[in-house]
């Protein structure tokens, strides 16, 4: 019985390991993309071809739409300078305002070592 084992042992890995590969390669992320309206699907399907939206929770439990793709799509980042007080949502505004359309958001940052330079970083899809 061992001898069966050990012959198979390493057949069983290299088929596990085949698996997670495929799984990795055609990963399913998401986004959110505003309100959770009755439009959802048709927003996420405008963003991104062959999306399908979807409602669901975020944080707080507030019902948003949120898109699912395959993770083929790639995002851009681009930095700019806000005020002192960068606030996440203006900054996500700002983002949304320069790359309409491209599910835009944007993350307030700042820059060792003077960390009272603070910046806004966008992330959004891009060709």
């Amino acid at each position: 019985m061992a001898k069966h084992f050990s012959f198979y042992a390493p057949l069983l890995f290299l088929v596990t390991s085949s698996a997670l590969i495929v799984m990795v390669a055609s990963g399913q992320c998401k986004f959110r993309n505003g309100d959770c309206t009755a439009n959802c699907n048709y927003r996420c399907a405008s963003t991104v071809s062959g999306s399908q939206g979807l409602c669901g929770p975020d944080i707080g439990g507030v019902q948003k739409c949120w898109c699912y793709f395959e993770c083929e799509v790639k995002t851009c980042k681009e930095n700019f300078v806000m005020s002192e007080n960068c606030e996440e949502h203006k900054c996500t505004l700002a983002c949304i305002n320069k790359h309409p359309g491209k599910s835009a958001e944007g993350k307030c940052r700042s820059v060792p070592p003077n960390l009272l330079t603070i910046f806004c970083q966008c992330t959004y899809f891009c060709p």
